[in-house]
């Protein structure tokens, strides 16, 4: 809570060069490190065995988990069990898991004695059609060895390609597949590390890779990011430095899946760090997955809670109905952290205000910004900030570069020990993927709040990549046009396609909320069961015009104001890159897919689903 929550002072250094780029830097120097992640494992559970570490609802709802005294015990048995195989260290080791006690054991398990883990997606087997993406993954990576959950769920993906030598192990249902073996197996009896184990635990340098993680690509396959032992500690030890009021009383409920950035580096290696207890929430912000996110949040109170903008939308929602979800969410909070793009003032406020109202004094909202390369966290908010938009300065030990771009916006670009030495087995994308000074393009676009005072913090300003030309050749800026309907469309709305470059004038697509449109429209919604029809009543047509209308009104030129726009029938699809497990919709993907829409949005005679945003009256 802010009244007992020291915040650090802003310290940066700015360098102004000749060709219009700037560079900022922290200050503050980045504190020592130490070589292997898991040594924070072994520090906890010396320090207080007994605590919980991470906590899971069994099949009857109830919490269990590990302590950090039981987890060590369980990663050392682990560790054993890889080394006695003597697995090739140069081959990434696959894991193909939800968030779960045993994928974390595995995780640590590996990093601790020098294998790389490479976390794919459940997505990819749970949610996509094809699963091609895990071929690919297994293909580029070379792993001799793959972890999954459930094997009756991932086996139905699996078994459509020849795995040659892979080693299958699954937490469920091996036995119901003659190719798979039971993960317990992996097991050694011994608790403490053997002597072998303990040598390639003493052998682990800042430089030895931890993972692969994979991004989702644009139109092209996911690349793998080459992430070491030493981006994750200096990154954690960078952000603890501007955040010293973290320790190991933290408690945290959180959903963002493991094989990402956020959630796998940013989220997790901060519990590790401090010692907090981990309570793994299988819900998420859907409208199918929030019910359980909220009855977990009934359940533990958090004192640090992170997110990404829907996640806080659809809370805010609830929270404005639910008094008692209110209390339980705000009574232990710390601080309230977003992450991934811009939240909207609207609920940046409210929420504020609704902690206010338990607490007495409104939460910091805290933020910050990065990639899977920059490991993830390159800025972060740690001082009291009044904007939503504001994704903070550089922590220790990194910079960054704003460079002119084309567009006439500036590319964030990052130098440091938390970035990636490149792709792996992509030499040309890895040589691709820096300056000539060695930054990190990062094709995000920055800049300063206030540019005669950079301590005020960067904002955000969207991807460069997909900025384009109309036919006119003046530029449209995407990411402030889809903030802008994406705000004004809550809770109705999950994600705006704007369409299309070397056109006349801009169109979008929309991914509706059906779920929540039904809810809002249970007598239309009763009438028209079936989704293409409903979201052609006048009821539904009628809101999204309205919302088109209102954006229309405070944006007349033809780069910011839309003449027609589509509901979109088919939700984005994760096989084909349009959307990560996350819930992000990769723009350039979802274009290039769904072209077809693309023409009809510019069709000389109208035709049927495409809407026209006459002028408000």
């Amino acid at each position: 809570m802010t009244g007992t929550m020291k915040l650090s002072s802003v310290e940066v250094e700015l360098e102004k060069r000749e060709d219009g780029s700037r560079i900022i830097r922290n200050k503050v120097p980045l504190a020592p490190c130490p070589d292997n992640l898991c040594s924070w494992l072994h520090r906890n559970a010396e320090e207080f065995p007994q605590k919980p570490f991470l906590m899971q609802r069994n099949p009857d709802g109830e919490w269990q988990g590990l302590s950090y005294g039981e987890a060590r015990h369980q990663v050392n048995r682990l560790s054993n069990g890889l080394v006695a195989r003597a697995l090739d260290p140069e081959r990434p080791l696959a894991l193909l898991s939800e968030n779960c006690i045993n994928m974390a054991l595995f995780k640590l398990a590996c990093m601790q004695v020098g294998f790389s883990v490479t976390p794919i997606s459940y997505a990819y087997s749970a949610i996509s059609k094809t699963g091609s993406h895990i071929k690919h993954i297994l293909d580029v990576t070379g792993s001799p060895l793959l972890i999954m959950s459930d094997a009756d769920l991932h086996m139905n993906k699996l078994n459509q390609w020849e795995l040659g030598k892979l080693q299958m192990f699954a937490f469920s249902n091996s036995e119901q597949h003659s190719n798979v073996m039971d993960f317990e197996s992996l097991l050694e009896d011994d608790t403490e590390l053997t002597m072998e184990a303990q040598t390639q635990f003493d052998a682990v340098t800042p430089d030895t890779v931890a993972k692969i993680q994979f991004t989702s690509g644009s139109t092209n396959l996911p690349k793998g990011v080459i992430v070491t032992h030493g981006m994750m500690v200096t990154n954690q030890v960078g952000i603890h430095q501007m955040w010293p009021f973290m320790d190991r009383n933290e408690v945290i409920i959180d959903w963002l899946p493991w094989n990402h950035t956020f959630g796998g580096n940013f989220v997790f290696n901060m519990m590790l760090k401090h010692g907090g207890t981990f309570y793994i929430d299988h819900g998420n912000p859907t409208p199918i997955g929030l019910n359980k996110t909220i009855e977990n949040i009934r359940d533990i109170s958090p004192s640090i809670y992170f997110g990404v903008p829907r996640s806080y939308t659809a809370l805010y929602a609830k929270m404005k109905v639910d008094e008692q979800l209110k209390k339980a969410f705000f009574k232990n909070l710390k601080f309230i952290f977003t992450a991934a793009a811009a939240l909207d003032q609207s609920t940046y406020k409210g929420m504020q205000q609704m902690s206010k109202e338990v607490l007495g004094n409104p939460l910091p909202f805290f933020s910050g910004w990065g990639t899977t390369e920059t490991s993830p966290d390159a800025t972060l908010v740690y001082w009291k900030v009044d904007e939503a938009r504001v994704i903070g300065l550089p922590i220790p030990g990194v910079e960054v570069k704003l460079t002119p771009d084309p567009s006439g916006k500036t590319e964030l670009r990052v130098k440091g020990p938390n970035i990636t030495p490149g792709y792996f087995n992509q030499p040309e994308a890895t040589a691709a993927a820096f300056d000539e000074e060695g930054f990190y393009l990062t094709q995000d676009g920055g800049r300063f709040l206030d540019p005669d005072q950079p301590e005020a913090g960067l904002v955000f300003d969207g991807r460069t990549s997909e900025n384009f030309k109309l036919a006119s050749g003046t530029w449209v800026h995407n990411s402030g046009l889809r903030s802008s309907i994406n705000a004004l469309g809550q809770p109705y709305l999950l994600e705006v396609v704007v369409a299309a470059p070397d056109r006349d004038y801009l169109t979008a697509m929309v991914f509706p909320n059906l779920p929540g449109l039904r809810g809002e429209f249970p007598q239309v919604s009763e009438a028209h069961p079936n989704d293409p029809d409903f979201l052609q009543c006048p009821e539904v047509v009628g809101f999204f015009h309205k919302v088109f209308q209102k954006h229309n009104s405070k944006h007349q030129g033809s780069s910011a104001r839309f003449e027609r726009f589509s509901l979109l029938q088919e939700p984005p699809r994760i096989d084909r890159n349009e959307t990560t497990d996350k819930g992000y919709i990769n723009q350039l993907a979802v274009l290039n897919h769904r072209a077809g829409i693309v023409e009809s949005l510019y069709a000389f005679s109208i035709p049927p689903g495409v809407i026209v945003v006459d002028a408000e009256n």
